[in-house]
């Protein structure tokens, strides 16, 4: 799901977190970051090498993020 990839990249922006390794694994531990994506307790989040690839193949010639940032400015 395209919004769940914009969230998960929002996450790792706001609280500065690395690499998606790390996004991925503090998902999994982090109920409030579960809950703004729409996983429940027994939802599997997706591997950070699927993460990785679909945010590569979606965004990788986008500005999306850029206007998004821009957007939240104004």
């Amino acid at each position: 799901d395209p919004v769940v990839l914009v969230k998960m990249v929002f996450i790792q922006y706001i609280f500065g977190i690395r690499s998606m390794r790390q996004t991925i694994k503090e998902i999994e531990t982090n109920v409030a970051y579960r809950w703004f994506l729409g996983f429940g307790f027994d939802d599997k989040i997706p591997h950070f090498s699927t993460f990785g690839k679909n945010y590569a193949r979606r965004f990788r010639e986008s500005d999306v993020f850029e206007q998004i940032f821009y957007r939240i400015l104004r």
